[in-house]
């Protein structure tokens, strides 16, 4: 199964899972060293504060600090940070101002409060409100062995420098990976009429299989989803062409998850899918 939202391209969090809500709950970071923390106090780091919100009703004060180091954004997030169970996890940040947005990977447990051994790590997309200076969206949450453990919602105020990373300049994106699940789509636009889709399985070769739909025309009824890329190419038509991936499984560890490279004309878009049984997930591509 794919690693979640590690771009997001993998998002993941971290808690502890003797409480409920926890087990839901967690920090985006990638091991900092000792370097690393003391450059976190700089002016230009990012900082992200607010809630996490679990099952719809749980809420708790969650927090996200990150610096960039040659290109990329690298942190640590705080759960909790003043209550009984706070706990701090290394984070991976990818900015998108062409979207307006950025997405979250949980990487490696830092420290906890807690004595719970066992974490959720979770990773999502947070899309920014430039009016009132914030970021909000979703998380997919799945435990150390790789399995489904919870989704939920997060809202955060944040700094300029964040702000910044956000809003639209122009630039393009080059390197970022969107997450897709059968509640949120992604719309992109192509130059070719013919392109090529790769998809795989970024994490373990846990079975997971789809089925694949051009304009409600099916072109694969079942495609088992390995760790080894498989290239098919659609004819489009002028104008909107909907994609969809459709999970027949969850695998042995859920959910149904799916990389794909789309490519078109030397760019490439890069997405994850992460699906219940049954659930679909759309691409528009516009021509």
């Amino acid at each position: 199964m794919a690693e979640v939202l590690h771009t997001i391209s993998n998002s993941i969090i971290c808690i502890p899972k003797h409480i409920p809500i926890m087990r839901l709950l967690s920090f985006f970071l990638i091991f900092l060293s000792a370097s690393s923390l003391r450059v976190i106090a700089q002016t230009d780091s990012v900082v992200m504060d607010g809630t996490i919100t679990v099952n719809k009703t749980d809420n708790y004060k969650y927090k996200i600090v990150a610096v960039e180091s040659n290109g990329k954004w690298h942190g640590y997030s705080l759960l909790d940070e003043s209550g009984p169970n706070a706990t701090k996890t290394s984070v991976s940040l990818q900015f998108s101002k062409e979207k307006s947005g950025v997405t979250f990977s949980e990487q490696k447990f830092i420290s906890s409060k807690s004595t719970e051994k066992n974490f959720c790590f979770i990773g999502g997309v947070l899309k920014m409100n430039e009016k009132t200076n914030s970021v909000k969206g979703f998380f997919l949450g799945k435990d150390e062995q790789g399995k489904f453990c919870g989704k939920g919602t997060i809202k955060l105020s944040i700094n300029e420098a964040a702000k910044k990373k956000m809003t639209p300049d122009g630039t393009k994106d080059t390197n970022t990976t969107t997450v897709i699940t059968g509640f949120k789509s992604e719309s992109i636009k192509v130059t070719q009429e013919n392109i090529t889709i790769e998809l795989w399985d970024g994490g373990l070769n846990d079975q997971d299989s789809v089925r694949v739909t051009l304009n409600k025309t099916v072109l694969v009824p079942a495609m088992e989803i390995l760790d080894k890329k498989k290239t098919i190419t659609l004819q489009l038509k002028k104008g909107e062409n909907i994609f969809t991936i459709k999970a027949l499984n969850e695998g042995s560890k859920a959910p149904n998850s799916v990389q794909l490279n789309i490519h078109d004309q030397g760019r490439t878009f890069k997405v994850i899918s992460f699906l219940k049984t049954n659930e679909e997930s759309t691409i528009k591509i516009k021509l």
